[in-house]
């Protein structure tokens, strides 16, 4: 009996089928309507990441296969959506915002990561793509100390100060207004 090499192939079978969960995971995030869809893509994307991992055996097929996917998803993305973004972060998140806000790929699911996008699809896509303004610029801000005006002084003036006789006359008033309202609302006056 051969335990080791059995031992092997299940050991790649699994690496391999974690490779294809994740890489449905990963389609599932666009929301695509059409669960069938969501097999053949995942299933196409993982046969091109076992022709890579053929060529060059040292690559973990589940970051190979994602790296795939993210690859395909990135340049469809940039092609069909004309969005200008250098970075394929702002990329993917702009397009994944503009499909599920679009939900143009719940009606037809069979159009993703397929190159030419309809125009009626293309135009509902980029009708739901927000532009919230411009991009965020880091600057440096210089603490500066906040002017309180004459609240300061009179702070400064009040609260360094203190007077027994006027902490006992304020509590003795609150206590009256106090036991006004209470006799009040008691109904015993």
């Amino acid at each position: 009996m051969n335990t080791s090499s059995d031992h092997t192939v299940s050991d790649e079978q699994a690496v391999w089928n974690q490779a294809h969960d994740r890489l449905r995971d990963f389609l599932n995030s666009f929301a695509l309507g059409d669960h069938a869809q969501i097999s053949r893509l995942t299933l196409k994307l993982l046969d091109q990441a076992r022709e890579q991992h053929r060529q060059d055996p040292t690559l973990a097929p589940v970051s190979l296969a994602l790296a795939q996917a993210q690859k395909q998803t990135e340049e469809w993305f940039a092609s069909n959506l004309e969005i200008n973004s250098p970075l394929p972060s702002e990329l993917l998140a702009s397009g994944n915002l503009a499909l599920l806000l679009s939900r143009a790929f719940r009606t037809a699911p069979e159009t993703f990561l397929t190159a030419p996008l309809p125009e009626k699809l293309k135009e509902s896509i980029h009708q739901a793509l927000l532009v919230t303004g411009p991009d965020l610029q880091i600057s440096s801000m210089t603490p500066r100390a906040i002017d309180y005006g004459p609240m300061l002084d009179l702070a400064r003036t009040t609260w360094h100060r203190w007077n027994p006789r006027e902490v006992i006359t304020a509590l003795l008033f609150w206590a009256g207004v106090y036991f006004v309202f209470y006799w009040w609302l008691s109904g015993a006056l």
